[in-house]
C-alpha cells in the first residue's frame, strides 16, 4: 500500500490541489544559446531528478499545466527541471526537437548546480513532445535516464498525423493547426496571410481569449485565402490530401520521417517505461501506446502501460469509474516515480 500511495498522492496534487507557482528562473548554456529553465527545488532531502517537457502548447515551458505537475513531484521530494527547447516552443515538428531534448538532458546531468547530487534524471513528457523525447533516449547510450513516463505518446509518425487531420470526432482543432502550420507550406508555398490566420487560430485556442481574434484576422484576408483556410478547417478530405502530400515534400523526407519513427526505434529504449494513454483520446489513438509498449518489450520487460477511461489527451475526466480508475492510474504513476534515483 506505501507503493500505490505514491501515484495517489500525484493525482491528488495534479487534480485536487493544483499549485501554480512557477519555479526559480535559471538559464543553461546550449548549441542553441541562453536557455530559459524553471527549477523547482523541494524542501526536504532531495530522492531524485525529473526532466519534464511540455507538449506543443502556446505558452512553451511555462505551460501551467506542467507547472502543476512539477508542482507535485517537488512536494513529493524531487528536484524537477522544465527548460525551454526552441523548437517545441515554437510549435515546430521537426527533428532537430531531438537534437535538443538529448542535448538537454546531457547538459542538466552534467551541471553541477542543476544536478548538485548527482542524479540520473527521469523523463516526463505528454502527447507529441512524449514521442519526441522517446526518441532522443532511443538515441541516447543505455542509463542516461532512470526512469521514463510517457503520457498520450505516439508510436507511428505518419498514421499518427493521418489520424489527426482525419479525425471528426475531435472538436478541438489545437491539434489540426499544428499540422496546419507544420506542413501545408510544403503543399502550397509560402503564404503569409495563411500563416497568420492559422498561428491565430492555435493562440485563440491555446490563451483560451474570451474574445477571439481569429474573425477580425479573417476580415482582413483575401477570399481565396479565406476559402482555402475554411476548406482546410472544414473538409477533412481535403486537409487530409493536402496535409498527406506535403509529408512527401518535405526535404529529405524519408530520411526526415524515418527520425521521427518511433515504432522503428523503441526497440533501443531500455529504462524503465512507464505508458499512459486516455482510451478514448481523439487526438493521438491509443493503440499508438499499445503498439510503443509492444515494441519497447521486445528487449526491455520494464514496462507498464495503462489505458483510462478517465483520462481524454491527458487530462483527468470525472465519472462513475473515478475510483476504481485512479487506483490504477496511481499504480502506473507509482511505478515511473518508484525508479526515479
Amino acid at each position: 500500500m506505501k507503493f500505490s500511495l505514491k501515484g495517489l498522492r500525484f493525482i491528488i496534487y495534479t487534480s485536487l490541489l493544483k499549485d501554480f507557482t512557477v519555479g526559480k528562473e535559471q538559464e543553461l548554456s546550449l548549441s542553441t544559446g541562453k536557455t530559459p529553465l524553471l527549477l523547482y527545488t523541494p524542501s526536504q532531502n532531495e530522492k531524485g531528478l525529473i526532466i519534464s517537457f511540455t507538449g506543443f502548447s502556446i505558452t512553451g515551458y511555462l505551460d501551467k499545466r506542467m507547472v502543476a505537475v512539477n508542482n507535485a513531484f517537488m512536494k513529493m521530494g524531487y528536484r524537477v527541471i522544465t527548460a525551454q527547447i526552441k523548437t517545441i516552443d515554437a510549435l515546430l515538428i521537426d527533428p532537430q526537437g531531438i537534437d535538443e531534448v538529448k542535448e538537454l538532458i546531457n547538459s542538466v546531468v552534467a551541471d553541477p548546480i542543476l544536478n548538485p547530487h548527482k542524479f540520473r534524471p527521469a523523463v516526463f513528457a505528454p502527447s507529441f513532445t512524449a514521442g519526441i523525447a522517446a526518441l532522443a533516449i532511443a538515441e541516447m547510450p543505455k542509463n542516461t535516464v532512470s526512469s521514463l513516463c510517457l503520457l498520450g505518446s505516439f508510436s507511428d509518425f505518419e498514421s499518427t498525423i493521418e489520424f489527426a487531420v482525419s479525425n471528426e470526432k475531435n472538436v478541438d482543432d489545437y491539434g489540426m493547426h499544428i499540422l496546419m502550420k507544420n506542413f501545408l507550406k510544403y503543399e502550397i508555398g509560402s503564404n503569409p496571410k495563411l500563416d497568420e490566420i492559422v498561428h491565430t487560430a492555435l493562440e485563440d485556442n491555446g490563451l483560451k481569449r474570451p474574445i477571439p481574434l481569429l474573425p477580425s484576422v479573417l476580415a482582413q484576408a483575401d477570399p481565396e485565402t479565406i476559402d482555402l483556410y475554411n476548406r482546410l478547417r472544414n473538409d477533412s478530405a481535403f486537409r487530409r490530401e493536402m496535409i498527406l502530400k506535403a509529408l512527401n515534400k518535405i526535404p529529405n523526407s524519408a530520411i526526415w520521417k524515418n527520425r521521427f519513427d518511433l515504432s522503428k526505434h523503441a526497440h533501443k529504449i531500455t529504462c524503465p517505461v512507464t505508458i499512459i494513454h486516455g482510451k478514448d483520446d481523439n487526438v493521438i489513438p491509443s493503440s499508438q501506446s499499445v503498439l510503443l509498449c509492444s515494441l519497447i518489450s521486445e528487449n526491455n520487460k520494464r514496462v507498464h502501460l495503462e489505458l483510462s477511461d478517465i483520462l481524454d489527451h491527458g487530462d483527468l475526466k470525472f465519472g462513475f469509474k473515478i475510483f476504481r480508475e485512479i487506483a490504477n492510474l496511481a499504480k502506473a504513476f507509482n511505478y515511473f516515480i518508484a525508479q526515479v534515483k
